[in-house]
């Protein structure tokens, strides 16, 4: 469908439509640098949606912003997705007064490791380790073998490692929406 749309030059606005935090505008970027098309951002990296907010602007024949279209917008889903469960996990442990740190394990989607890494970053989270040669770390069955260990967010706890900020973290919701140029960008199509 993309390839029948003709290559006039055509505009797309960005669209966030679930609260969260901003991450991975440079591979959204890269994605429609890609496709010949470029992209004007109105937030910096990091920052907190509150929706509808109009996020971005991308230029560039319409054609090619369809074609760029699924990949950025579920990219940049995903890693908003993951720095955004990683934020609401940073505030939590501060708001024990823990000063340790909050990170995500190594594991994440395949072929997403650099997105996911790079969210949990953005959303204030330390990556941890990259693979398994990266840290000691004591794992669940090692804590049911010794009996047990002190609490979470304890004074001698340097990170707290959680799985769920890549493998549990919900995609936010964003859209792309084409208008015509002159006319006001909306949200959402009108149906009659």
């Amino acid at each position: 469908m993309a390839l029948v749309t003709g290559a006039a030059p055509s505009q797309a606005v960005l669209w966030a439509k679930s609260p969260g935090v901003l991450a991975g505008r440079p591979f959204f970027d890269a994605i429609f640098a890609q496709v010949n098309c470029q992209v004007s951002w109105f937030l910096p990296e990091g920052s907190k949606l509150v929706p509808v907010a109009k996020v971005a602007e991308v230029r560039g024949p319409a054609h090619c912003l369809l074609l760029g279209e699924r990949v950025a917008l579920n990219m940049l889903a995903r890693c908003s997705g993951v720095a955004s469960a990683a934020a609401v996990a940073v505030e939590t442990a501060r708001g024990t007064g823990w000063a340790g740190h909050v990170a995500g394990t190594r594991k994440t989607t395949p072929g997403f490791r650099l997105v996911e890494k790079y969210g949990l970053l953005v959303g204030g989270a330390a990556s941890h380790r990259y693979d398994l040669g990266g840290l000691v770390m004591v794992k669940d069955n090692h804590v049911m073998a010794a009996g047990g260990v002190e609490k979470f967010c304890g004074p001698h706890i340097d990170v707290i490692s959680l799985g769920m900020l890549t493998q549990a973290a919900p995609a936010l919701d964003f859209s792309l929406k084409l208008f015509a140029e002159g006319a006001t960008p909306v949200p959402y199509a009108r149906r009659s």
